[in-house]
């Protein structure tokens, strides 16, 4: 029972650590995203310390979305905003950045902002929600009441 018990521990803590892979360990699209991320949240939210990629907090590969953490380092901002591997990162230091990549577009806000996090992520994952109640493209009307689009063009 208690080996059983090790087991089952030792698999959940392997499983629980997945999403903290080493910069060096992802795949060339992720690392491409999470480039842009950096030069992102370091352009935007970066103060006197550089921004750079902690871990990914959660990917969803047939949406095209990837959700990493950026956090400050031990080294200061610099203009070109890049992965530095000499940097180490501080655990506990703000500012903290949640960037969501959703088929190529990326959004960065303070890891606090939780309430925008879920509403980038939720419209990534469920783009039709994005758009409810807007109407159909052939159906909206141009500002002086004439009907836009081309119903017979196709």
């Amino acid at each position: 029972m208690r080996g059983l018990l090790f087991l089952l521990s030792a698999l959940f803590l392997l499983e629980s650590t997945d999403g903290h892979k080493e910069y060096h360990q992802l795949s060339q699209n992720e690392t491409n995203i999470i480039d842009t991320a950096i030069q992102v949240a370091n352009k935007e939210h970066g103060e006197t310390k550089h921004l750079d990629f902690a871990f990914i907090l959660d990917a969803n590969s047939d949406k095209r979305m990837l959700h990493v953490l950026l956090r400050s380092t031990s080294c200061d901002k610099m203009t070109q905003s890049v992965h530095r591997k000499d940097c180490k990162i501080q655990d506990k230091a703000r500012p903290q950045v949640s960037c969501v990549d959703c088929r190529g577009s990326m959004s960065c806000v303070l890891l606090k902002e939780t309430d925008k996090i879920k509403k980038m992520k939720s419209e990534c994952l469920n783009p039709s929600k994005r758009f409810a109640g807007e109407g159909h493209l052939l159906s909206h009307k141009a500002g002086n009441g004439q009907q836009t689009g081309c119903l017979g063009c196709i």
